[in-house]
This record gives C-alpha cells, structure tokens and sequence, in this order.
C-alpha cells in the first residue's frame, strides 16, 4: 500500500524539471470516494507518472483508505478547516480545508484536483504554469476545482491570517481564493469541462468541446446515479 512519502522527485519533462504532483481533497464524510478512486484511475490512463497525493480527515474508514491507496494514491491526513463564512452543515463548511494544499512544501509545484472529475487526456504540461492558474468559472472568476499552484508555508499562514477577514462570495473555498488570487492566470475552459453549468448564450446545448481535458460533474455525481443513467437530466427543470 502506498504511503505519503517526502521523497525527492525529479520530473522527466523539460518543461518542468521540479517536485510536482497531482492532488486532491477529501474531507467531512466518504461522500467523494468513489470518485476519488476514478480520479486516481484516468489519471493512471493518461500515462502520466508524477505522484497521486490526496489529502483526508478523520472521517475516512481505515477500509476507505486502504482502497484510496490501492487506486494509487499516497494519502496524508490532516485536520479539517471550517470555512468561517459558511452554514452550519452546509456543503462547503468544511471546504477551507483545501488550503492545506499550501503546506505541501515536499513539492514544488500541485495540480490540485477536485474529486468529482475524471480526466480525458494527459495534462502533465500544465505544470509548466505558474500559480495560481486555472479555467475561469464565469467571465470574471475562476473555478478552483483544478488549480495549479506553488506551496508555501508563509502563504498558507497568511491565507489563514486573511481567513477571517476576506469573505467568500459562496461561503466556500473558491470565493475566498478568488478574493486572495485576484491575479489568476487564465487555463483554457476545455482544461476543466463543468458538466450541466450554464453557459448562457456561449454554448446553448453545453456541447463538449474537441480537445477537452476533464469532465467536472457538478451536480449529482455519477457514482450515485444507476448505470447509464444522468441523474441531472432535469436539473434545470429543478430551479
């Protein structure tokens, strides 16, 4: 089984010659396990061999975990941070803890990736990005379900420090991030294809486009769905 290691890692490509790693979060529940593992799987498909970090509470059973690290993932536990803006039991009370990704000083450079999304394509050359890149969720903000970013412990304390005091348009971690990387380099919308968001006059019939790199399934997730069936069929019906 697999381990978070502290091991130096040097990359292959050129393009990045550091510590990288792919990583995601999980946290208050075993809600986003299942997609944890597939996660873990397309990005194995891919071909890429940079290292699979995840990060998780203590909400996780030893069983859950096991499985995690059999998909192939080094995991890490850490202790949850509650968004100081959110509702008691809300989705995203817990969702600060995703700035734990700043501690991760092992590595150099993180693509941080959201539990509910598989990947299509490699994506190891958006390594070669600076922090914090990532696709835009609207015109003006970006969405912070895949981020690439560069750990600190200085910048973990003093987005902690600002924790308090910047307030989250939606309670949860993208506002606050948005409010703190206000300077975000733009990654192209096809690097994070969000399934069922409404893109308005842009793109009426939500067709993906040639070239895309990941499916975000906002919504109801696949994995709690039946077989080839598309719980969000009616979402819009639901508003």
């Amino acid at each position: 089984m697999a381990e978070y290691s502290t091991a130096r890692k040097l990359n292959d490509n050129e393009l990045y010659p550091q510590r990288v790693a792919y990583v995601t979060v999980l946290h208050s529940s075993e809600a986003y396990v299942c997609g944890a593992i597939a996660l873990a799987q397309s990005i194995i498909q891919s071909n890429s061999t940079n290292d699979l970090v995840l990060l998780h509470d203590s909400k996780l059973t030893p069983r859950s975990v096991n499985g995690l690290r059999d998909a192939g993932w080094k995991t890490k536990k850490i202790q949850p941070i509650r968004s100081p803006f959110a509702r008691k039991d809300s989705y995203n009370e817990w969702n600060y803890s995703k700035l734990r990704l700043w501690q991760l000083t092992d590595y150099d450079k993180l693509i941080f990736i959201d539990a509910d999304l598989i990947l299509l394509k490699n994506m190891d050359i958006f390594f070669a990005y600076p922090q914090l890149s990532a696709s835009p969720n609207d015109k003006v903000l970006f969405n912070s379900g895949i981020m690439v970013i560069e750990p600190s412990k200085c910048l973990f304390e003093d987005m902690m420090a600002k924790s308090k005091k910047l307030r989250s348009y939606n309670g949860g971690d993208q506002g606050f991030l948005n409010e703190v990387f206000t300077w975000w380099h733009r990654l192209p919308v096809t690097l994070n294809y969000l399934k069922i968001f409404n893109n308005g006059e842009e793109n009426p019939d939500h067709q993906m486009k040639n070239g895309t790199y990941t499916i975000h399934f906002l919504g109801l997730k696949p994995w709690a769905c039946y077989k080839d069936y598309d719980c969000n069929w009616d979402m819009e019906d639901r508003k």
